[in-house]
């Protein structure tokens, strides 16, 4: 995928790494010339410096061909002129890191999703999920839906991705197997160690843990 990242501080270099390290194409437009500097020694992806509410930036990044628009900067306001922008001007989809809960309204009146850290601990606490076996890695639709990673245990037995009796309302949309990252089929062999990344409701979250935690197949 093309990934366009406003923002290349501690977030959005980390970020940049990993989704570049993932075999995507990204870019980062960052306003401080250390920070952007910085990332452009460290790693593979393209650093434009200056600001991502910059129309010029934005297609200077090619921002139409972008799948993603992911504004990460520390300020909310950035971000969200970001998305909007990148949406204008043909970005397929976008989403923003939320620093203050107090803005999510003017967010979501202007329908561009977020990621905040508060969802993140609210989640975790509020279900005591084991963080070492279940990672969350965004909320969806308002916090109904979530996207997560699961690490298949050493005692998990090897089998299709048909053979796992996922519960109703749940799908993996994505398996790491050694260095391997890829889009799951049926006949797909899932392997101890293996991550499943798994989009479902927030209330059976559990029922896919206990499936993809069992040893086998049956329950």
């Amino acid at each position: 995928m093309r990934i366009v990242l406003t923002g290349g501080g501690k977030v959005g270099s980390y970020l940049a790494r990993e989704l570049s390290r993932a075999g995507h194409v990204v870019a980062v437009i960052e306003e401080d010339p250390e920070h952007a500097q910085e990332l452009a020694d460290q790693s593979n992806v393209v650093v434009l410096e200056g600001d991502g509410t910059q129309v010029s930036l934005l297609e200077a990044v090619d921002i139409g061909r972008a799948d993603w628009l992911l504004g990460v900067t520390g300020v909310d306001e950035v971000n969200l002129v970001a998305c909007e922008l990148a949406l204008t001007l043909g970005a397929k989809n976008v989403l923003a890191r939320l620093n203050n809960p107090l803005n999510r309204p003017t967010f979501e009146a202007l329908h561009i999703p977020v990621v905040a850290v508060t969802d993140l601990m609210a989640t975790v606490i509020s279900r005591e999920v084991e963080v070492s076996d279940l990672r969350l890695i965004t909320l969806l639709g308002r916090g109904r839906i979530s996207l997560y990673e699961v690490d298949l245990p050493p005692e998990f037995v090897e089998r299709p991705l048909a053979e796992v009796r996922f519960p109703t309302g749940s799908l993996a949309v994505a398996v790491v197997s050694g260095h391997d990252v890829f889009v799951p089929t049926a006949s797909t062999v899932l392997r101890p160690g293996d991550e499943v990344t798994v989009v479902s409701s927030m209330e059976i979250e559990t029922e896919v843990r206990a499936c993809l935690l069992a040893p086998s197949a049956s329950r």
